[in-house]
């Protein structure tokens, strides 16, 4: 029982390169996009039942979990109709984020607010002048605001990932840290193809590589908890 995280985490990440590769991505999008979320649940389904336990980690690890798989529900079906709705359940899932890494357990992050704040601010600034040249013509508030939240998500999770590092749990930190950063490579290059700016071709399919791996890794953490 205790192997199936890692192979459903596995799974997840190669199952969108799969896609990619035999064209089924292309052929079947929306469902094959389905899928690949559907299979970053169920990895955190699987990993909370190895530990055996319930934990208030577990249950908003799973909550951001399945916001996310909403948001990609959205973004994907009728994406042009709904592509609002799909920014905001990504928007929750972030605040879940947020919450988790900032409230929840002996490694949160409140305790170290200030160099939380002090890395957001770092990183929201060089964002904002690249969102600026990005035409989202009246989704433009929408995405400063997103961005704002996901940069301050970004900073609690390698917050909340550096304290397991220092206090021994190296795996529960790699994949808070690794998590955030491949999700965070994701949305920018999500809002940089959506603003207008061509993205080079080699990383068109590293935007849904990045995003589940991404999803994988914070799935996994519940197991390393």
């Amino acid at each position: 029982m205790k192997t199936l995280p890692f192979i459903f985490a596995v799974v997840t990440v190669l199952l969108p390169v799969i896609t990619q590769k035999t064209g089924l991505s292309e052929k079947y999008g929306f469902k094959m996009k389905m899928l690949c979320a559907f299979m970053y649940l169920i990895t955190g389904v699987v990993s909370a039942v190895a530990v055996c336990r319930v934990t208030a980690y577990s249950v908003m690890i799973l909550t951001a979990l399945v916001l996310g798989m909403l948001g990609d529900f959205f973004l994907e079906y009728k994406a042009k109709k709904l592509f609002s709705f799909g920014v905001v359940f990504f928007a929750l899932g972030h605040i879940a984020y947020i919450f988790t890494f900032l409230c929840i357990g002996e490694n949160k992050a409140v305790y170290y607010v200030l160099p939380v704040l002090f890395t957001a601010i770092v990183m929201y600034l060089p964002l904002l002048f690249i969102i600026r040249r990005l035409k989202f013509k009246k989704f433009k508030k929408l995405i400063l605001l997103y961005s704002a939240v996901l940069v301050f998500f970004y900073a609690c999770a390698l917050v909340m990932g550096t304290i397991p590092i220092r206090n021994g749990n190296l795996s529960f930190g790699l994949c808070l840290i690794f998590g955030a950063t491949l999700f965070f490579a994701s949305d920018i290059m999500i809002g940089v193809g959506k603003g207008g700016i061509k993205r080079p071709k080699l990383l068109h399919n590293a935007v849904s590589y990045t995003y589940f791996a991404a999803q994988a890794l914070f799935a996994l953490s519940i197991y390393f908890q």
